[in-house]
C-alpha cells in the first residue's frame, strides 16, 4: 500500500490530474445547485407574487385599511422582490460570468436597480405597517436594511474592481433575498409540526397556529440563510477559491 501511494505520489502529472477532477467536481455541483435555486426561486415567485396583484388581495394578505398606502407598498414590495428572485441565480453561472460578461453586468444591473433597491425601500415601508406582530416587524425591517445595505456594498467594490469583496456582498445579497423561499418552506414545516397541537394547546383555532408558526419561519428563514452564507464564505476564504472562476 505505501509503496503504490508513493508510485501515484511521484507519477508526474498526477497531482495536477487529481487537482483538476477536484474542481471539475466542484464546478459541478456548484451548477446544479445554482440550477435547484433558480428553480425554487421561480416556483416561489410563481406561488407567491400574484396573491398580491388580485382585486380580493385583502383577503389573502394582512392589509391595514386605516393606511392607505400600505397596499401599494407592498405591492411594489412584492413585483421587485420577485424580479430579484428570478434574475439573481444567473448571477452566479460561472460560464455566463466567464463567456458573456456584459449579460453578467445587465442581469446585475437589473438585480439590483429593478430588485434590490426598490424592494428594499419599499419593504421597509411594508415592514413598519406589518400586521404580523412587532417580532416580524423588526425581523422585516433588519433584512431590507441589511439588503440595501450589502447591495451598495457589492456596487462599490466592483466599483473598485475587488471582485472578491463584490462576489462576497453579491452572495450575501443574495441569501438575504433567497429568505423569502425559505421562509414559505418552513412556514409549512412549522405548520406542519403543530397541527397535532391544534385541538388541545390552540383550542382549535388555527390563526394563533399559524401566527406562531409564521414568526418562527420569519426569523429562522433569515437568520439561517445569513449565517449558513456566513460560513460557506469563510471556508471559501480558507480554501482560497473566492473569486475562482468555476
Amino acid at each position: 500500500m505505501i509503496a503504490s501511494l508513493s508510485i501515484v505520489s511521484l507519477t508526474p502529472g498526477a497531482p495536477m490530474t487529481a487537482t483538476l477532477e477536484t474542481r471539475r467536481r466542484a464546478a459541478r455541483r456548484g451548477r446544479t445547485a445554482v440550477a435547484a435555486v433558480a428553480i425554487l426561486s421561480v416556483a416561489i415567485v410563481l406561488y407567491a407574487v400574484p396573491a398580491y396583484l388580485v382585486p380580493d388581495v385583502d383577503s389573502r394578505v394582512g392589509i391595514r385599511e386605516d393606511v392607505p398606502f400600505h397596499l401599494p407598498f407592498l405591492v411594489v414590495h412584492a413585483a421587485t422582490a420577485g424580479i430579484a428572485l428570478l434574475v439573481g441565480p444567473f448571477q452566479f453561472f460561472g460560464s455566463i460570468r466567464r463567456n458573456h460578461p456584459k449579460i453578467h453586468r445587465v442581469v446585475g444591473r437589473v438585480y439590483l436597480l429593478a430588485g434590490v433597491l426598490p424592494g428594499s425601500l419599499s419593504g421597509i415601508v411594508a415592514a413598519v405597517l406589518t400586521t404580523a406582530g412587532p417580532v416580524p416587524l423588526v425581523t422585516f425591517v433588519l433584512l431590507d436594511v441589511f439588503w440595501f445595505y450589502s447591495a451598495l456594498r457589492a456596487y462599490r467594490a466592483v466599483r473598485a474592481r475587488d471582485f472578491a469583496a463584490h462576489q462576497e456582498w453579491m452572495l450575501r445579497n443574495f441569501a438575504a433575498t433567497f429568505a423569502a423561499v425559505n421562509l414559505r418552506v418552513y412556514l409549512g414545516l412549522f405548520i406542519a409540526v403543530q397541527l397535532p397541537l391544534l385541538d388541545g394547546h390552540y383550542g382549535g383555532d388555527f390563526e394563533p397556529l399559524f401566527d406562531t408558526a409564521y414568526t418562527a419561519a420569519v426569523v429562522s428563514s433569515i437568520a439561517l440563510n445569513l449565517a449558513f452564507m456566513e460560513i460557506y464564505l469563510r471556508r471559501k476564504r480558507t480554501r482560497g477559491t473566492l473569486g475562482a472562476k468555476d
